[in-house]
């Protein structure tokens, strides 16, 4: 893939950092929000490839990383998500008195 504008390298770096205090509900919005934007992408594509028959061959491996990467960020979000509710449920469990 061409380094054209810093297309390729945005791509291989997406990194999703999320808030330290943000709680799964938070996490997990922001992974719908990233999917929707792969999501919207993929219907744009699909449109130009429709009206026009086809993309620039330059120009689609970018796009194509670029949805990968909002993927990769939802999919990053989900996890995170998932990770902090599992251990907000072990801090409640340990903060439970023992019986």
């Amino acid at each position: 893939m061409n380094d054209v504008f810093g297309e390729a390298w945005v791509s291989r770096h997406a990194n999703y950092y999320s808030d330290p205090d943000a709680g799964p509900d938070a996490l997990l919005n922001d992974a719908t929000e990233w999917l929707q934007y792969a999501h919207s992408a993929i219907h744009l594509v699909a449109e130009l490839v429709d009206e026009r028959g086809g993309l620039k061959g330059r120009h689609l491996p970018i796009v194509l990383g670029g949805i990968a990467a909002f993927i990769e960020m939802g999919a990053s979000c989900a996890a995170q998500g998932h990770l902090r509710m599992q251990w907000e449920g072990v801090r409640e469990e340990a903060a439970e008195p023992m019986a």
